[in-house]
């Protein structure tokens, strides 16, 4: 059986849309420390939520490139 986790992101969505960091939901609490962490426990969510569904999940990486000159500071 997969997990729900949709009481829980929608309580959060909730508590945004009415300006609180608090939220309850099925007799659990939770306090955020600001919107951006509650943003990001959303999207956790809801990553977590599709892999329970087996839906693909999109992976986000960040590239990084090193073209070979060193900086070691001014001489």
């Amino acid at each position: 059986m997969a997990v729900d986790y949709s009481v829980q992101i929608a309580a959060i969505q909730a508590a945004l849309a009415s300006g609180t960091t608090s939220v309850s939901y099925e007799g659990k609490s939770a306090s955020y420390r600001s919107f951006d962490e509650m943003l990001k426990v959303i999207a956790y969510l809801e990553r977590q939520q599709a892999r329970a569904n087996g839906q693909p999940v999109a992976t986000v990486g960040l590239a990084s490139f090193d073209r070979g000159y060193h900086h070691r500071g001014h001489r």
